[in-house]
């Protein structure tokens, strides 16, 4: 693995040969993690870059390189001292960050340094004196509105859970061969115990170190023993619906537990065998067989329920659902930060900074938003549609159809109407007073895109009827449209 691809704190940067470090700094792209600015920067925008990364998940700010220039940072003592002083002056609370000076040669030959500014992720929000709040998301400083603030503020009281100490573990919980493989992904060399407190997979206690939530959850050896909630449940029905008692449906059911990483890769092998085959065109310009629904597409819906669920809440855990017609991927607690369904594609905010640190450094996930982008962009290139994001009060759902039926209905509808098409696939009916509800209009007009399905033989009406209070819609299945699709 490149070193441009794992460096993320001056701890590792040090451990770097003196001729890679500059290299590395200048060459690594910009992401969620790492910023690069010029040295004409001011100490009041350098405060809100290290607001920015202090609100979301930390990182470093490298001052004297820019547009892939080594420009330095020079002699000039009141230019440093006031970066020096920039957290104190110009933000509230001071942000917690350290400031290291790399030597260099710059662009014009001469001996130099550059500034390497490595935030904390902060437990609180920080703001500068203007009273502004910054978030880092992907590679942009974003400032954000009042009402974002405050969900900030209100987000931040979770995000502390995943740094604590995990009461009852010990180093010894750490599984050996995952934690090996996990500092080789970082370069720790020498310095182990140090990297792990610096990403905060284990922390100080007395005279020693202990594993905290996150470094349980994902180097744990068996991390249910202290947080029984922390699995995964793999269930394939027969059909479209979920029946119970004596006309249950389920005919597979695993529970996944263990480190994140293994429950990751169990769901990956059990998936690619339930679900359906497909010969499908990839990017790189070659026909390969893949599953019915693009790996890629859930695959990243795991990872990131997995990731930003909320692990405080008991009595309830991942749920990886497949159907016949879709495939439904459920974890606990509402979308996290500044995150909703409407803005999910660009915006990204971590419940658990930590564990998303650590499954990234070890090759799961992706940055910069990147994946939910890529799962819809998936989704298309199958000619499937959109995954569909659903928040109830205390779960978040995201569903993958793959029904040509419910395709053809949704390619029939207006452009808003994943959550109407979502619903009747997976509840099988819908009346329509639901269909008003999520579509967001009005009876009669509800009634005339039921009425248009209709007359395409996409959907039909169950009644004694028109005007039956107890009718419904449901979808037509078995039409010869439907065989000849």
């Amino acid at each position: 693995m490149s070193p441009t691809s794992v460096i993320a704190n001056l701890e590792q940067l040090r451990l770097l040969p003196e001729d890679d470090r500059i290299a590395m700094l200048r060459d690594r792209a910009e992401d969620q993690w790492l910023e690069r600015v010029s040295n004409r920067c001011s100490a009041r925008d350098l405060a809100d870059l290290q607001i920015g990364f202090a609100n979301a998940e930390g990182g470093l700010i490298i001052v004297g390189i820019h547009d892939g220039k080594v420009e330095g940072v020079g002699d000039d003592r009141r230019r440093l001292n006031a970066w020096q002083q920039s957290s104190v002056d110009y933000s509230e609370p001071p942000v917690r960050r350290q400031v290291d000076l790399i030597p260099c040669v710059n662009a014009r030959g001469e001996d130099d340094e550059i500034a390497v500014i490595e935030v904390e992720a902060s437990d609180q929000v920080h703001m500068n004196r203007k009273g502004e709040t910054y978030l880092r998301i992907g590679d942009e400083n974003r400032r954000l509105g009042v009402m974002q603030a405050q969900e900030l503020r209100f987000d931040k009281g979770q995000s502390v859970y995943d740094g604590t100490i995990a009461a009852g573990a010990r180093m010894a919980d750490l599984e050996d061969k995952l934690l090996a493989r996990y500092l080789r992904s970082v370069r720790a060399g020498d310095r182990a115990n140090t990297v792990l407190a610096s990403r905060g997979l284990i922390a100080r206690k007395g005279s020693g170190y202990v594993p905290t939530v996150a470094g349980m959850l994902v180097l744990g050896t068996e991390p249910q023993r202290l947080f029984p909630e922390a699995h995964l449940r793999l269930l394939r029905y027969q059909g479209s619906s979920r029946e119970t008692g004596a006309r249950s449906n389920v005919i597979r059911d695993r529970r996944v537990e263990g480190p994140l990483s293994v429950q990751i890769d169990t769901a990956r092998r059990n998936l690619r065998r339930w679900l359906g085959q497909a010969i499908r065109l990839e990017r790189g310009g070659r026909f390969q067989q893949s599953t019915l629904i693009p790996q890629f597409a859930w695959l990243e819906a795991i990872v990131n329920a997995l990731v930003h669920r909320s692990y405080t809440m008991g009595g309830d855990h991942v749920r990886i659902e497949l159907f016949d017609d879709r495939m439904e991927v459920e974890s606990p607690g509402r979308l996290p930060g500044l995150v909703r369904v409407d803005n999910i594609r660009e915006t990204r905010f971590a419940r658990n900074p930590r564990v998303a640190r650590a499954l990234s450094d070890l090759g799961y996930g992706r940055e910069l938003g990147e994946g939910v982008n890529r799962m819809f962009e998936e989704m298309e290139r199958a000619g499937l549609p959109d995954p569909i994001y659903t928040q109830g009060q205390a779960s978040v759902r995201v569903t993958f159809l793959v029904d040509t039926l419910s395709g053809r209905v949704l390619s029939d509808m207006p452009p808003g109407s994943e959550h109407f098409v979502e619903f009747l696939s997976r509840v099988g009916r819908v009346t329509t007073i639901q269909a008003g509800d999520l579509l967001g209009v009005s009876r009669p007009t509800a009634l005339t895109h039921l009425h248009r399905l209709r007359s395409r033989g996409l959907i039909e009406h169950v009644g004694t009827s028109p005007n039956d209070p107890r009718g419904y819609w449901r979808l037509r299945r078995g039409t010869p449209e439907e065989a000849g699709a």
